[in-house]
């Protein structure tokens, strides 16, 4: 879970950064509570997995989850979490709990790990038979959809210099690998049925269930 040094210097406006850059970035953290609200009982047992400042695990909590665990790479990140509602854990690997998960939520933050597949083993293991999967990946990067996404970024507000300065700080440690990629590993790791639930410029959103 290795994030550039960006996010420590926004984590106090981590969430209005990522909106700026992430296309459906709240519609994605709603959809993925409606299908956690929707398929959960409020005891299951559910990781996020670079939880960044806690948007997800707050509003889990909110409805009424209370087993929640949560993990992310910075410290910065995890001060500004709410506090009482999730275990914590500061960690750049899967962490170690002796705890199966009904769910495990990673939204856009797989991308940063080279070695996908060694990670995607392990929260294939910390599911439970019949749990699942909620993850959100950077699936495209080049022809029309980066185009389409930098727009977006424009429309945002973002200036041509800070698109430029991203895109060079995340060539080394963000690591993109196609839909197509995606649905072949999940499969063999042995998930038995994924579908998208959601899709736009660069970026899609499977759930995929054990």
């Amino acid at each position: 879970m290795k994030k550039f040094n960006l996010f420590e210097q926004i984590a106090d406006n981590f969430d209005s950064h990522a909106r700026q850059h992430i296309p459906d970035y709240n519609l994605v953290i709603q959809k993925t509570i409606d299908i956690c609200d929707s398929n959960l009982m409020k005891q299951s047992s559910i990781l996020d997995i670079g939880c960044a400042t806690g948007a997800i695990v707050r509003s889990l909590s909110n409805l009424g989850f209370e087993n929640l665990h949560a993990v992310d790479s910075s410290q910065q990140m995890l001060d500004r979490c709410p506090k009482n509602i999730a275990t914590y854990y500061l960690s750049n690997q899967f962490p170690i709990i002796d705890t199966k998960f009904d769910a495990v939520i990673c939204n856009w933050t797989l991308h940063f790990i080279k070695n996908k597949i060694s990670y995607m083993k392990k929260i294939y293991g910390a599911l439970n038979t019949g749990g699942f999967l909620i993850l959100t990946e950077k699936t495209e990067n080049d022809g029309l959809a980066l185009e389409k996404y930098h727009n977006f970024k424009r429309s945002q507000g973002v200036t041509e210099e800070e698109i430029i300065n991203k895109a060079n700080l995340l060539k080394d440690i963000m690591f993109i690998d196609s839909i197509d990629w995606y649905l072949k590993e999940l499969k063999i790791l042995g998930f038995k049925k994924i579908s998208i639930f959601h899709a736009t410029w660069c970026f899609t959103s499977l759930i995929a269930i054990k």
